[in-house]
């Protein structure tokens, strides 16, 4: 069970992925008065000059998990809301929320959780709301954590997308410029692979796991704001199979990320408070 507590934390996956030559359709057949004729990938280009100037922004993510327990007939329905401001560089992140854990096994019961979190390049303060207690995370579990807050910076959706633009509808309204996919097999399994196993390899304690996957599904909803080419949207629904040291675990999830405030995020300060009142882990 315990190899299994730790794919939790790299199980929230927010790929990159983005279709190439082609100007956007009207979305639904709507109507659009503001109509592009922008290709796909003159739309890349232009998000990712976009995003490589990015310097702050502001994400809300609603993510809804359901695992199968391995060797249990056990589910386990995990749903998280949070709200981030994030500085890109030097990184300074504040992250407040909730996580609510429902099981089919009574002995597990259930729990919800109010979480607050306070990120920098050096420092990782979190508060642990059922004893009220700050604390702080040493130095060595900073490169586990970035491999986990990446998902929250937009301009890293843009990343992994140039390889699979051909995969994508590309669509628009007066707003933006729609992408959406639905997809399975090795491909999309070989790609998120790659990432999980990039993520296992920062966190401490997980050289050993062996891991293998395979994507059922993957549905993407990315849009792209037509005057500014920021990424303001990234919806994810994503069916997969995990096997971990010959342990088979389905997964289900569902994750909305909305991103605003590009650029306006200026600075986050750790209160003097947390600091003093922190227990060091």
């Amino acid at each position: 069970m315990k190899k299994w507590s730790i794919l939790l934390a790299v199980a929230t996956l927010t790929l990159g992925l983005a279709a190439c030559n082609e100007t956007a359709a009207p979305a639904n057949e709507k109507d659009v008065t503001e109509k592009s004729e922008l290709t796909l990938q003159e739309v890349y280009d232009k998000s990712m000059a976009a995003s490589e100037e990015l310097k702050s922004v502001k994400a809300k993510i609603d993510m809804k998990q359901t695992m199968q327990l391995p060797g249990q007939d056990v589910n386990l329905d995990i749903n998280s809301l949070m709200d981030m401001d994030y500085i890109i560089d030097p990184l300074q992140i504040h992250q407040t929320g909730t996580t609510s854990m429902k099981s089919t096994d009574e002995n597990m019961g259930n729990q919800e959780m109010k979480m607050e979190s306070y990120i920098t390049k050096d420092a990782f303060y979190t508060y642990e709301g059922e004893s009220g207690q700050w604390m702080k995370f040493p130095q060595e579990m900073m490169n586990q954590l970035m491999s986990t807050t990446d998902q929250s910076n937009p301009s890293n959706q843009l990343k992994q997308i140039e390889g699979y633009l051909e995969d994508f509808t590309f669509e628009q309204d007066n707003d933006n410029y729609i992408l959406t996919l639905e997809a399975s097999g090795e491909k999309f399994t070989e790609l998120v692979k790659e990432q999980v196993d990039e993520a296992l390899q920062n966190m401490v304690g997980v050289e050993e796991i062996e891991m293998d996957m395979i994507i059922n599904s993957v549905n993407y909803l990315i849009h792209i704001d037509k005057e500014t080419f920021q990424t303001n949207k990234v919806d994810m629904i994503l069916d997969m199979d995990m096997t971990i040291d010959g342990e088979t675990m389905n997964m289900k999830q569902d994750m909305k990320s909305d991103f605003s405030n590009f650029n306006q995020v200026e600075e986050i300060v750790i209160p003097q408070e947390v600091i003093d009142n922190a227990v060091e882990i």
